[in-house]
């Protein structure tokens, strides 16, 4: 396995080349840098062959986040709306730099994350068709406006796979937001689903905290699964 390191400003971006030649090339965003974790959870349920990108210190709620919102979780949430500044970069910078980097194109991206970055994920799916698959795990689906949003907008091209997962302690918060990440997130698998992308919901065990790399892992496995279906 070769491990290579590139910085954009204040962001860290790891491509973990696995395989040789042509294969998915999965793009995964987390709060910090967690590639061994991830390639350690793909053991536990033996993931199949692709190449692994993690994109990590961004900073969280202000880059990740669609639109502006007031406070959800706590007095320092900062959803400050930047998704729309971040996304040319991780566009028109990261990918075409990490993939000169490749000895062969991707047979097709993926775009992951794990709770805003999930939610940042899918909504990338409805401005760029850059990314054919994406995989939100335990997803900030609860984020204001953002189902109602999801139901008036088109996608901005075909995707090839949908895969949301939620925990299923998830929606015992005593925040009121956060109560409807269950049900949210259930609804975005249906919006998409019938939409005709090939979808998968899956409820896990546990709260939002309960093995993070695991439930990452469990997408990525379902998509590379079904890329021919």
């Amino acid at each position: 396995m070769e491990v290579q390191e590139l910085r954009f400003g204040h962001r860290r971006v790891c491509l973990y080349r696995l395989v040789q030649g042509s294969v998915p090339l999965v793009y995964s965003i987390d709060y910090h840098e967690n590639g061994q974790l991830l390639l350690e959870a793909c053991k536990q349920v033996d993931c199949g062959g692709f190449n692994l990108v993690t994109i990590s210190g961004l900073r969280w709620n202000q880059e990740l986040s669609p639109w502006p919102v007031e406070t959800v979780v706590s007095k320092d949430d900062n959803f400050a709306g930047e998704a729309g500044q971040w996304l040319p970069i991780l566009t028109g910078e990261v990918v075409p730099q990490i993939e000169r980097l490749l000895d062969a194109p991707p047979t097709w991206r993926c775009l992951a994350g794990y709770s805003l970055a999930g939610l940042f994920a899918v909504w990338t799916a409805f401005q760029t068709d850059l990314f054919s698959r994406i995989l939100s795990a335990s997803g900030s689906m609860w984020y204001p406006g953002w189902l109602e949003y999801a139901q008036k907008q088109e996608l901005a091209g075909e995707l090839a796979g949908a895969y949301f997962s939620v925990g299923d302690k998830e929606s015992t918060s005593r925040n009121a937001v956060l109560q409807t990440v269950g049900e949210r997130t259930r609804a975005m698998a249906d919006l998409m689903a019938s939409r005709g992308i090939p979808t998968k919901f899956e409820l896990n065990p546990g709260n939002h905290f309960k093995n993070p790399p695991l439930r990452v892992v469990k997408g990525i496995k379902w998509l590379l699964q079904h890329e021919h279906q």
